[in-house]
C-alpha cells in the first residue's frame, strides 16, 4: 500500500454554487464541529479517530467507495506521514477476527486533508459482497471497524426533497461551551440514495446571520433513519438580532452532492418566513468560515486519479 500526504487545497472546484452559498461553504473548522447538533460538544480533542464511512458494520457499501476517517482537531501536523496509519483487509470467507490478522490486503492510496481526515482510496473498486475489516491508528486510541459491499456501484447524487416546513427556534439556556440564545431545528424526510444510507451526510450551513462574513457548518450528521430528520443548532444571543438562513446538502458515500435546496430563511425566536435572498459575497473568513471541511474536495481529486489508472 502506499501512501503520501497532501493538502489539495489548489484542487477546490465549486460543488455548492448556489446564490448564498460560496466556495467557502466546503471548509469545516474546529469550531463547527463543536457544534454538532447545535446542544452536544463531542470530544474531538482524543488524539485519534473517532468516525468512519462507511459506517463500521455497514452492509451494501458500494463497490466504488472510498473509505475516510475522522480524527480529533488538529491531529494531522503539516506534513504528516500517513504510512501505517490506516489498513484494510478483504476477508472473502475469513471470520472478522480471523480477517484482522489473515485477511488480504486491499491496494490503495492514503492521503491526509487538513487537520483532520484521512482518506483510503483503493486502487480499483471494491469486490462485490464481500466483508472487509479497517484499522486507524491513532496516538492515544485506534479505530476498528468492518463493512459488507453490496453489488452495485454508486452512480448518482443523492435526492433530496428539502425541508419540511420552516426552521422552528426556541430560547435555550447556556449550553456546554457556555453559549445562550435559540436552538434552530430544521426537519426533513431522509435523502434517497443508490449506495447505502448509512454512508449519507447532512450538512447544515448557516447562510445569513447578522456579522456573517461567509457560509459556516453548523451541524453535521449521517443518518440511517427512514422517518423524519432533525438537525440542530444554537444561535447565540448575538447572531440573533437579525435575519437568518439556512441550507442543507446531503453527500453521499462516494462524494457527490445533492445542492438543489434553497435557503430557509427565518427570524430567531419570532417564528417568521421569508423568502431567501443572495449574500453578499463573503470575505476572508474566520476559523469558522474558512477553515478545513475538505471531505468534498478529495472526492473529485482522488477518485479521479484512481479512474485515470
Amino acid at each position: 500500500m502506499r501512501a503520501r500526504s497532501s493538502v489539495l487545497l489548489g484542487f477546490l472546484p465549486n460543488f455548492l454554487g448556489v446564490s448564498c452559498l460560496s466556495i467557502a461553504t466546503l471548509v469545516w473548522s474546529s469550531a463547527a464541529g463543536a457544534q454538532d447538533g447545535g446542544v452536544t460538544c463531542p470530544d474531538t480533542t482524543v488524539r485519534g479517530p473517532y468516525e468512519v464511512t462507511p459506517a463500521s458494520g455497514a452492509g451494501g457499501v458500494s463497490v466504488n467507495s472510498y473509505v475516510q476517517v475522522l480524527y480529533g482537531d488538529g491531529y494531522f501536523a503539516p506534513g504528516f506521514d500517513p504510512t501505517g496509519t490506516f489498513e484494510l483487509k478483504r476477508c472473502r470467507d475469513l471470520p472478522l477476527l480471523d480477517c484482522e490478522v489473515s485477511g488480504e490486503a486491499v491496494e490503495g492510496r492514503v492521503e491526509v486533508v487538513g487537520d483532520r481526515w484521512l482518506f483510503f482510496v483503493p486502487t480499483g473498486e471494491l469486490p462485490p459482497n464481500e466483508p472487509f475489516v479497517g484499522l486507524a491508528r491513532g496516538i492515544e486510541r485506534d479505530l476498528n471497524f468492518n463493512f459488507r459491499t453490496g453489488g452495485l456501484r454508486d452512480v448518482a447524487p443523492p435526492m433530496f426533497s428539502g425541508l419540511t416546513g420552516g426552521p422552528t427556534t426556541s430560547r435555550v439556556d447556556p449550553t456546554c461551551d457556555g453559549r445562550s440564545g435559540y436552538r434552530v431545528d430544521v426537519r426533513f424526510a431522509p435523502a434517497r440514495d443508490d449506495g447505502p444510507a448509512g454512508s449519507l451526510e447532512y450538512l447544515l450551513y448557516l447562510t445569513r446571520g447578522p456579522n456573517l462574513r461567509a457560509p459556516e457548518l453548523r451541524a453535521r450528521l449521517r443518518n440511517f433513519t427512514t422517518e423524519e430528520v432533525t438537525m440542530a443548532f444554537v444561535l447565540d444571543d448575538e447572531e440573533a438580532t437579525g435575519p437568518s438562513c439556512v441550507v442543507v446538502h446531503v453527500v453521499d458515500g462516494v462524494g457527490r452532492v445533492n445542492r438543489e435546496m434553497a435557503p430557509a430563511c427565518f427570524l430567531p425566536g419570532s417564528g417568521t418566513f421569508f423568502e431567501a435572498c443572495a449574500v453578499g459575497a463573503p470575505g476572508g473568513g474566520s476559523g469558522a468560515g474558512a477553515a478545513a471541511f475538505l471531505s468534498l474536495v478529495v472526492v473529485g481529486v482522488l477518485v479521479g486519479r484512481r479512474r485515470r489508472r
